[in-house]
């Protein structure tokens, strides 16, 4: 049984409501996605409940499929947020939801370092899987986007060659060495005495890292045949990926020993080959290594989640790569007193701390807390000697939030002053929608 959550919506479940599985609700939810710098757990969830036999479900900003009651009840957050309008001739206040497009802001980020976006997902093998109809499947088309903008990088610095085995029925000829027991079998007991089964070591880009790839790049293309309106609206980019990726496989051969794929480890000196390969075998193993599995309406995924506030940090620095493109403008995560700062921005015309934070509260409100954590990021010795100025000096800080109005860009001569607060700022920044009509 499904209980659809939004993100950062409440849900109640009454007792009285005749819910078999009431009293199995845990107290806390079994889910731990991270904790913070101080060590309390972050829950894609909150679970409380009230004296009047009452349970409050409260979504935060992770989107996924998580249980709840084990084999009975799972949650699913979607992807959506509120969008407060107020309808034009009428003094009352509408609410129009809207679906994030998680799978543009995925795309938005090509070009990042791999390491930076591998905690984006988490997923749970070991536990039952969660069946949901194939539509509602968040977690299938992210695994694809991520694998083929790492695909995209690999192929652009050139595949890897490397020794790789070959076994072959040679004529007239031995290379390496004779498998005798299949020699004797297909040769020697069938009378074809000038033939021989030999194993020998060969030099190219045929390797099985290469074959894995193209096992799993045509399970995503087998996908995308079969659901062509799953990828509504970034249909166009995600069909470029696959064409500029798929002719550099043309002379990787297609053969693949399903035992070694499950077998196969990475090399960490090829971080992209590292980590399309973890991705390649998430997405077979969600299809069982069966290419038919990518055709059915009805899917069993494991429980997931997706970290929408990583997402959208990540889809920050992009545009603000995009906007800096001086060599060591924008400094990503740097450490100073075990914290880690999402941002700094080091221009001759602006020293500022910057803060990626994913709630839309900040549109016409804002968060205490934040304010006090930006604040103390911008006091770090560590602040102060990267942008080289004295300690009297107070620094800039930002806090850059997801707006739900279209064409909103960072513009850093006109930010917004946060009330009460000196040289604290806030910027929106549009993040892509898919509007529900």
């Amino acid at each position: 049984m499904k209980i659809t959550l939004l993100e950062h919506q409440p849900y109640s479940i009454k007792k009285e409501d005749g819910n078999i599985y009431f009293e199995a609700i845990p107290k806390i939810c079994p889910y731990v996605l991270k904790k913070d710098k101080w060590g309390n757990p972050i829950y894609p969830f909150e679970i409380s409940r009230t004296n009047e036999g009452e349970v409050c479900l409260q979504a935060g900003y992770y989107i996924g499929a998580l249980w709840l009651v084990k084999h009975h009840k799972f949650v699913y957050i979607e992807p959506k947020m509120n969008k407060k309008q107020i309808a034009e001739g009428s003094p009352d206040q509408e609410e129009e939801w809207v679906e994030i497009d998680y799978l543009k802001m995925l795309l938005s980020i090509a070009g990042l370092d791999p390491k930076d976006t591998q905690d984006l997902i988490k997923i749970y093998w070991d536990e039952p899987p969660i069946t949901i109809e194939q539509q509602k499947d968040t977690l299938t088309p992210f695994l694809m986007v991520q694998f083929l903008l790492l695909l995209k990088r690999i192929v652009r610095k050139g595949l890897k060659k490397s020794y790789y085995t070959v076994e072959e029925n040679l004529n007239s000829r031995i290379k390496g060495k004779i498998q005798l027991a299949k020699h004797l079998k297909q040769n020697v007991f069938k009378n074809k005495l000038t033939a021989h089964v030999c194993r020998y070591q060969e030099f190219g880009m045929n390797n099985l890292e290469n074959r894995f790839l193209k096992k799993v790049l045509q399970f995503i293309i087998s996908f995308k045949n079969t659901h062509a309106n799953y990828f509504v609206g970034n249909d166009k980019s995600i069909r470029e990926l696959i064409t500029y990726c798929s002719p550099h496989f043309e002379l990787i051969s297609e053969e693949i020993d399903i035992e070694n794929l499950k077998k196969l480890t990475s090399n960490t000196f090829f971080k992209e080959y590292e980590e399309a390969i973890r991705i390649g075998k998430h997405i077979l193993k969600r299809f069982s290594y069966n290419i038919t599995e990518t055709t059915q309406q009805k899917v069993a995924i494991p429980p997931f989640w997706i970290d929408m506030p990583k997402l959208f940090e990540l889809y920050v620095y992009k545009k603000l790569q995009e906007k800096f493109r001086g060599k060591g403008e924008v400094t990503y995560h740097l450490t100073a007193d075990y914290t880690e700062l999402d941002f700094l921005l080091n221009t001759p015309e602006c020293k500022m701390v910057i803060d990626a934070k994913y709630k839309p509260i900040y549109e016409d409100s804002r968060d205490i807390d934040d304010i006090r954590q930006v604040s103390g990021y911008a006091r770090l010795e560590a602040v102060y000697n990267e942008f080289k100025i004295e300690e009297n000096k107070l620094i800039d800080c930002l806090i850059i939030y997801p707006s739900l109005e279209e064409n909103k860009e960072l513009n850093f001569k006109k930010l917004d002053t946060i009330k009460n607060y000196a040289k604290i700022y806030k910027q929106g920044i549009s993040i892509p929608l898919i509007i529900e009509h």
